[in-house]
């Protein structure tokens, strides 16, 4: 599967998510304006990867983003347009882009435009692949969330803002109290192979033994159901 093929279905679930419903059961007009939000985030995914491609982001690109996310706001509320609005307004917001936000935003990007774990989960080894929830219901009120990696959506005290804002909770470490397990988008495969034995392989143990309630899931998931 292509690229525009993993975003397809991403952005079919995050639509999916915002409106409530399945497409095969809405009326013809939210089907369209579906299809059309579709185009629309399938068309910023090509820009990105138009952007990142040369390795180099620069001013005027940044700004083209800007414009663009400005004149399609509507599906600024959707993964991933609503990670690359939100950074993209955060590097232009003093006037001036410095050489570290442009690098930072271009790892991010760079992330987003490709068919790494995040979309597909096909870089890893099986046996770590096997352990992420591929379809999780994902509920915030009341439930502890614990995240490791780096993240897209930004720090990690602002992903623990948006899960306490929605009646969740956070800790640091899992443990039998722990509901959800997010893995950050910018982990590199290496980084989760490597730190299996931590985070991610205690709550594995824990969700195969059938005692607990706990659900190993992507940043993608997490933020589509932001």
């Amino acid at each position: 599967m292509g690229i525009l093929g993993c975003w397809c279905c991403i952005c079919s679930a995050a639509i999916g998510h915002v409106y409530g419903k399945d497409l095969m059961n809405t009326p013809r007009k939210i089907v369209l304006d579906q299809r059309r939000i579709t185009k629309s985030l399938n068309t910023l995914m090509g820009i990105v990867s138009g952007v990142v491609c040369d390795g180099h982001l620069h001013d005027n690109e940044i700004h083209f983003l800007s414009t663009w996310l400005k004149e399609n706001e509507d599906i600024s509320p959707i993964y991933p347009a609503n990670v690359i609005s939100r950074r993209v307004a955060e590097v232009l917001q003093d006037g001036v882009i410095t050489v570290d936000e442009k690098e930072h935003l271009i790892k991010e990007l760079t992330v987003l435009s490709g068919t790494d774990f995040s979309n597909t989960g096909s870089a890893l080894p099986e046996h770590i692949h096997s352990v992420f929830d591929d379809d999780p219901h994902i509920i915030f009120e009341e439930n502890i969330f614990v995240l490791t990696g780096e993240f897209l959506y930004g720090t990690r005290s602002s992903c623990e803002d948006a899960i306490q804002k929605r009646g969740g909770l956070t800790k640091s470490t899992v443990t039998k109290q722990t509901n959800y397990l997010v893995v950050g988008s910018m982990a590199s495969p290496d980084w989760i192979v490597a730190n299996f034995g931590r985070k991610i392989q205690a709550a594995a143990e824990m969700a195969q033994s059938g005692q607990y309630e706990i659900a190993i899931i992507r940043e993608a998931d997490w933020a589509m159901a932001l």
